[in-house]
């Protein structure tokens, strides 16, 4: 064989090879996508849900919120901050936070409002709604150091008719209204981000009329824990049209990747996340917007997870 031969020879293998190295890549890129952890410094992975329906399986009434898990499992990248409402209690921050760090690419760490809340005075462990009731903010521990952290009540009008004053427990428990606040260290940007997990009064307690001043101690909480960027999520138990509170966010500085998405401040019935309302809400104060919003129906995750609809994000810097 001539070297001219043998070069050519050589040269058409390399490619062959080269091509087929690129193939493989691209396979196992498409295979990595669906479990990988968000590097990049430019965003963050944000999720909101009220979990009231993580039940045992014997007790879930076709709510299964293993679902949503099995659908973040699907995802090209896992959550970086995940904000729940009406969690249990620690024990049960602790289980979810290992099925995150087992299931998902990442290890997981949060912090609960009320470690152990009241009881919400039902008598039946089964059923739709859990006896106890608190909130959390869950971020990646591989990516965030936890820094400080702040913990205030929600308002309702006093007596249901008066001014606005915190709900304070009774026989029937609100401690699903204790709101936490957390100020992270983002290791990879080297900033810091400062994320809140709330929950407002029900219409049993004429909550949606306190909004605004719900709003404004949200972003007084945001203030104590400073931070680069905020992020303000959970379940506000009133649509954005009520009692101007959505209004009095946006002149803070805050923006709604779901309304910005549907194109106004009242999205049509396709963005309800409770029944034929928008009361959940993911929030924050951003000047580098959204990409990646959405919220989490039960056709995609194949069935009922929970009585609300996941809210995420991409949150630019």
């Amino acid at each position: 064989m001539s070297i001219r031969h043998h070069r050519l020879v050589r040269g058409a293998v390399a490619v062959l090879c080269s091509a087929l190295m690129t193939a493989a890549a691209g396979l196992t890129g498409a295979t990595a996508a669906q479990a990988a952890v968000n590097t990049s410094p430019n965003y963050l992975v944000v999720y909101n849900n009220n979990i009231e329906n993580w039940l045992p399986t014997s007790c879930a009434d076709g709510y299964l919120w293993d679902r949503l898990l099995t659908y973040l499992k699907g995802r090209p990248l896992s959550p970086d901050i995940f904000t729940v409402q009406q969690i249990s209690n620690q024990t049960q921050l602790n289980t979810l936070l290992k099925r995150l760090s087992d299931d998902l690419p990442g290890t997981y760490a949060g912090k609960i409002a009320i470690a152990s809340p009241g009881s919400m005075g039902y008598t039946s462990t089964c059923g739709k709604l859990k006896n106890q009731q608190t909130n959390a903010v869950i971020w990646r521990s591989d990516r965030f150091t936890s820094e400080a952290e702040t913990r205030w009540r929600s308002d309702a009008p006093e007596n249901k008719t008066g001014g606005c004053k915190n709900l304070e427990p009774t026989s029937s428990s609100q401690d699903r209204v204790e709101n936490i606040g957390v100020r992270l260290h983002d290791n990879v940007r080297n900033l810091d981000v400062s994320v809140a997990s709330i929950h407002w009064p029900t219409n049993t307690w004429n909550g949606p009329d306190c909004a605004d001043e719900n709003m404004s101690e949200a972003e007084e909480a945001m203030v104590r824990l400073g931070g680069d960027l905020k992020i303000v999520a959970g379940d506000m138990n009133t649509e954005a049209k009520t009692r101007g509170w959505w209004d009095d966010a946006k002149a803070l500085g805050y923006r709604d990747p779901i309304a910005e998405k549907c194109g106004s401040r009242d999205c049509s019935s396709a963005y309800d996340t409770n029944g034929s309302r928008r009361i959940d809400f993911l929030l924050a104060k951003s000047g580098g917007g959204f990409s990646n919003a959405a919220h989490i129906s039960s056709t995609a995750t194949g069935g009922a997870y929970s009585e609300h609809i996941a809210v995420t994000a991409y949150v630019n810097y």
